[in-house]
This record gives structure tokens, C-alpha cells and sequence, in this order.
């Protein structure tokens, strides 16, 4: 199967080393220059490209589209109709959104383990799960498009790293050396993750708000008062999410609602 990749950033360079050491598809990579039978040479064609330009690529490269060609985009935020001029040459369309953290094209995360959302013709969705699977990645066949939709990835991945930027400082006012405080976070949200895969939420949830002790609680936003109230801010911001979460695995009423009051103060 030959694939196209059109777009040398964070999301095409990763997908081009995963598919590339995988050996079962030929890849090709382009940038801004795409020739014409590059094009008309690939089974499967994925715009790994900025949001903005998806609609102009695809009017770009529909004109040399084979019959029977597929073409995806990687854009958790727009739906398959970005790709109707595609479409409209015969192309199979389709959205495949690698539910995946690319913060450099320089070191690419491992695709192993990780979910492509997908959507689109049959054909599409076929080939979507093809790509996947060639990546160690699970298929989930969903839309994708609705702003809530990547809402809801955004406030897991960046919620995640705000926070880590957060509790670092704090960590460094206690004496960590920078790097060691991001390597132990780091490795701390890891084992979060893997928890969320196994177990699922809410049963992933531990720490003092899932036992109810309002007393640690308190201690904390003591603490962290005394370092700034920026720190402490984000620290009640999350208490009532994770509050409600907690009773979703079995917290009472009365230690939930000790703990909010706590946090009201």
C-alpha cells in the first residue's frame, strides 16, 4: 500500500516514523511542493496539515486524484467536508484523529496503545484502521468535528500539562532541581494514564479527596496559600471535579460536601 503523508510537521513526521519502521506500507512525506504523481501514485493519501489549510490542499491535489483513492485529514476539529473536493474527483474521504500529544517533530511520542478516531465513507474508515493497526493504535469509529468532542481532548491533555506547570513550581520552591521535578510528574501522570486505561474512571481516582479526609485538604490549601494564590487558585479550581468524581466511586455526601466547604474558605 503506498501512503502519501502531505505535511513534514509534529503529526506527519510521527506518522511517518511509526509507518516507516513498521515496513508494511511504502510512505512518501510532503511539504508545500506536491508533485502531481506523487499524488496519482498513492493508495491513501493523509493531510497531516494545519487546520486552516485542509479545504486548499484538498482542492490542490483533488485534480490528480486516481479513481479509488483514499484521502484522510488528521484534524480533531473539522469534519470530513473539508475533503469534498477530494470527493467530488471520486476519492474515498474520511477524518483519522490520532488521540495523541505531539509537542515536537523532533522526538515523536510511541503510537503504541493509543487511539485513532475515525469516520468517514466505509472505504475510508477501512483504511483509517489499516493505518492504526500499523501503528500499534486502536480504531474507535466516531465523529469527530464537534467542538465539545475536542473540547473534551483538550481539557485532558493540556488540563494535564497546566497543572504539571503548576505543581513543578512548586516542587522547585521545595528544593527540586527542575528536570527531576518534570521527570517525577511526568512519571506520575504516566502511571494516571495507565490507571485510566485499566481501570477506567471513576475506579482510577485515589488520593486524599477519594478517602474524604477534609483535614489533608486543608493542610494543602494552607500550604499551597503560602507559596501564591495562583498556585492555590488552581488547586480549587480542580477540588469541586474531583470532588464530584469521587462520589461517582463512593464518596458520601457529608465528607463531599466537608470537603467543598473547605475549599470555600
Amino acid at each position: 500500500m503506498n501512503v502519501l503523508i502531505i505535511g513534514r510537521g509534529r503529526v506527519g513526521s510521527a506518522l511517518r516514523r511509526c509507518l516507516a519502521s513498521n515496513g508494511q506500507h511504502q510512505v512518501t512525506t510532503k511539504g508545500h511542493r506536491i508533485q502531481p504523481s506523487a499524488v496519482r501514485s498513492a493508495d491513501i493519501i493523509i493531510l497531516a496539515v494545519p487546520d486552516d489549510a485542509i479545504r486548499s490542499v484538498a482542492a490542490a491535489i483533488a485534480p490528480s486524484l486516481e479513481t479509488g483513492a483514499c484521502v484522510l485529514h488528521c484534524a480533531g476539529a473539522r469534519g470530513a467536508e473539508e475533503l469534498d473536493a477530494c470527493r467530488a474527483r471520486g476519492a474515498s474521504i474520511g477524518v483519522m484523529h490520532p488521540l495523541v500529544s505531539f509537542p515536537s517533530k523532533r522526538s515523536s511520542p510511541s503510537l503504541g496503545g493509543t487511539t485513532f478516531v475515525v469516520h468517514g465513507s466505509s472505504s475510508a474508515v477501512a483504511a483509517s484502521r489499516q493505518i492504526a493497526s500499523a501503528c500499534g493504535a486502536r480504531a474507535v469509529t466516531a465523529r469527530t468535528g464537534d467542538p465539545a468532542y475536542h473540547a473534551a481532548a483538550a481539557l485532558t491533555a493540556n488540563g494535564a500539562v497546566a497543572l504539571a506547570f503548576v505543581s513543578v513550581r512548586v516542587l522547585v520552591r521545595l528544593g527540586f532541581e527542575r528536570r527531576a521535578a518534570e521527570r517525577a510528574l511526568g512519571g506520575l501522570l504516566q502511571s494516571v494514564g495507565d490507571n485510566v486505561k485499566r481501570l477506567g474512571v471513576p475506579e482510577s481516582l485515589t488520593g486524599p479527596i477519594a478517602r474524604g479526609e477534609a483535614a489533608t485538604v486543608a493542610a494543602h490549601r494552607k500550604a499551597l496559600r503560602a507559596i501564591s494564590r495562583d498556585t492555590l487558585g488552581a488547586y480549587d479550581a480542580v477540588l469541586p471535579v474531583i470532588v464530584r468524581c469521587a462520589r461517582a466511586a463512593g464518596l458520601s455526601k457529608p465528607r463531599a460536601d466537608k470537603i467543598l466547604q473547605i475549599g470555600k474558605r
